[in-house]
């Protein structure tokens, strides 16, 4: 088997796939790139690898591609790493800034705030990191790790884990694994082994993570929001979510 080229989100809710790829006896085999969400999909557009974890938003923009594995990033409620975040209350918000690491968590807000909160704010897309507060009726979407050092700093949190299940009864599926046709089936059925390892050693990664990020309820996140399993509910999801995207009639180059 040759070598697998892969492109893994650098956030804490991957490191499961960290370690089942890191601890796995064919680890050798594999050459990862570690990125944002958005810069993954690049780096599958780009050819620099074959097989990536994408946001399940990018989809419809990237072109060939498979969907692969049972396992993905997703939450069956609260997710906590994915939040609008404002001073004031989410209705009365008129500008919302995305975060610009991920195309799927900036639709998702804008379907929810069309169809759940009933409100047509304007958007920017900005780099989270440079914004050192809000204006009154602004908002933020924040995701992945820097949502545990500001999710303190605002009056208004929402989760859209929770708002998504509110509005639809399902669950979620943030980012999914995708491959490019030439991969070998030997080459998927070998990571979705490893991927499940690592999810199913979830307490050694809790514990590895914790020597690191001691200030974080890391067991809760892992245990309690984020949700490895891409099953039929998500899977009825991603393609729920799919159409109400394609709905929204966004220009591509916005996201």
């Amino acid at each position: 088997m040759k070598d697998i080229k892969l492109a893994l989100v650098g956030y804490l809710n991957t490191k499961p796939f960290e370690y089942g790829l890191k601890t796995s006896e064919n680890r050798a085999l594999y050459s990862i790139y570690y990125d944002t969400p958005a810069n993954c999909v690049k780096l599958y557009e780009n050819e620099k690898v074959d097989i990536a974890l994408v946001p399940a938003g990018a989809l419809p923009t990237i072109g060939e591609y498979r969907l692969i594995t049972d396992t993905c990033i997703g939450c069956d409620d609260d997710v906590r790493t994915v939040v609008l975040m404002s001073n004031d209350k989410i209705e009365d918000c008129n500008h919302v800034i995305l975060d610009n690491h991920s195309r799927t968590s900036a639709l998702l807000s804008r379907v929810l705030l069309k169809e759940y909160w009933k409100v047509d704010p304007e958007f920017s897309t900005e780099k989270i990191e440079s914004i050192d507060k809000l204006d009154t009726n602004q908002a933020v979407l924040m995701i992945g790790d820097k949502v545990f050092e500001n999710e303190n700093k605002y009056k208004y949190s929402y989760d859209l884990g929770h708002y998504w299940k509110l509005m639809t009864g399902l669950p979620f599926a943030y980012a999914v694994w995708i491959a490019k046709a030439h991969v070998p089936e030997s080459a998927v059925s070998q990571l979705s082994i490893d991927l499940e390892s690592g999810v199913n050693s979830i307490d050694k990664v809790i514990e590895e993570q914790q020597l690191r990020e001691s200030t974080h309820d890391l067991a809760s996140y892992y245990r309690d929001n984020i949700d490895y399993v891409l099953d039929k509910d998500k899977r009825a999801a991603l393609e729920l979510f799919l159409m109400k995207v394609s709905n929204l009639e966004l220009v591509a180059e916005e996201l």
